[in-house]
């Protein structure tokens, strides 16, 4: 593996970390508005995706060595598998925030027509009112 390979999977690495206590702060404190089973699963993501980088930088040094390609060929296959593992689990996150963001907007939604039904009746007794007055 290129140093320059090293590194830039180094740096990933950290971001992950980071992020994932970010996450984990945040949600402590309540300042994102994710589940608790939102939060497991990001934290599961960030798990799975550390072991592919922490994978990637131990297969070139294990298999540098050695001859045997059907255990080099199934360590690869396990990161690749891994991968796709973390991109369906991200494709699940993606669809629950969008779920709570539709049943938001729906919420949203109900507020603003129960808003509007109560200006229209405070519009129409405002009416009769002045109507009566004349």
């Amino acid at each position: 593996m290129s140093y320059a390979v090293g590194v830039v999977l180094a740096i990933i690495a950290v971001i992950v970390v980071i992020s994932a206590l970010v996450q984990v702060s945040h949600y402590r404190h309540g300042k994102i508005l994710i589940s608790g089973t939102q939060l497991v699963l990001r934290l599961v993501i960030a798990v799975l995706l550390l072991s592919v980088i922490g994978l990637s930088f131990f297969g070139p040094v294990y298999f540098s060595g050695r001859d045997d390609p059907v255990a080099e060929l199934i360590f690869w296959s396990l990161i690749v598998l891994l991968a796709v593992v973390v991109m369906v689990l991200a494709i699940v996150d993606l669809r629950q925030v969008r779920r709570a963001q539709h049943q938001a907007r729906a919420k949203l939604y109900q507020h603003l027509a129960q808003l509007e039904r109560e200006i229209k009746a405070i519009t129409e007794n405002k009416q009769a009112e002045d109507n009566e007055t004349q």
